[in-house]
């Protein structure tokens, strides 16, 4: 409803705030919804529900508790990463050894936050989250090419640009996402394509990316799909 009123809110930062203490987490988002449009998840299911239901991508950041009902919030962050989604997560724990802050960071989590906090903690953390997410987000680097995807262009490695389509980036950044991910025809088919889409459609694409850059930057796996490629080897 406040999005209806006021538009302009849909150019802020869109987060999804994933705590089961409803005082904390009502709390946090009041205050963080100033700057940031804040979806609020109580479980792991939710959020997931909410995550999976953006398409390529809808969140700049995620905000996640680890101590969840229904399990590890750094589980969840687990199973993002192995499904090639980047956005950023800022882990919220009681959990203050060494250990737990290097396993959380180890298993794909951006930055550590250690319980209780102050508002203004959290709020310059997800600013520099979200710096360095955009900074990054925007160039790609794939062996010894760039990929920009702002611009939709690669840049060989003599710097020669070559202009590619919005799906031949979308497909590269998200293959490049995840560089030890094998993703399946139908993987990639749900993830950039439109509905209706047939797996062929997948096979075409790759081979109009490779005869814009070069063979090697795509690898395909026999009997399982495709994954990003090193071209450097060339």
């Amino acid at each position: 409803m406040q999005e209806r009123e006021n538009p302009e809110r849909l150019l802020l930062p869109a987060v999804i705030l994933i705590e089961d203490d409803p005082n904390l987490g009502s709390m946090m988002q009041e205050m963080l919804d100033v700057n940031y449009r804040v979806e609020w998840a109580q479980t792991r299911a939710q959020a997931e529900t909410l995550i999976r239901r953006q398409e390529h991508g809808g969140y700049d950041a995620l905000i996640v508790d680890r101590r969840l009902p229904d399990g590890d919030g750094l589980d969840l962050v687990r199973s993002l990463r192995r499904a090639g989604i980047t956005v950023p997560a800022l882990m919220l724990t009681a959990l203050s050894s060494v250990d737990d802050i290097v396993e959380g960071l180890d298993s794909g989590a951006n930055d550590y936050l250690t319980k209780p906090f102050h508002i203004t903690e959290l709020e310059a953390r997800l600013r520099a989250l979200l710096r360095g997410y955009r900074a990054q987000s925007a160039s790609v680097i794939i062996g010894d090419w760039l990929l920009k995807t702002d611009a939709m262009l690669i840049e060989d490695p003599d710097g020669r640009q070559t202009p590619l389509t919005d799906t031949e980036t979308h497909m590269l950044a998200l293959l490049a996402s995840s560089p030890d991910h094998v993703f399946a025809r139908d993987e990639l088919l749900g993830r950039v394509f439109s509905e209706g889409s047939d797996q062929g459609v997948v096979d075409v694409y790759v081979s109009m990316i490779r005869s814009k850059t070069t063979k090697a930057i795509i690898d395909t796996v026999r009997g399982r799909g495709y994954r990003i490629g090193r071209p450097e080897a060339e």
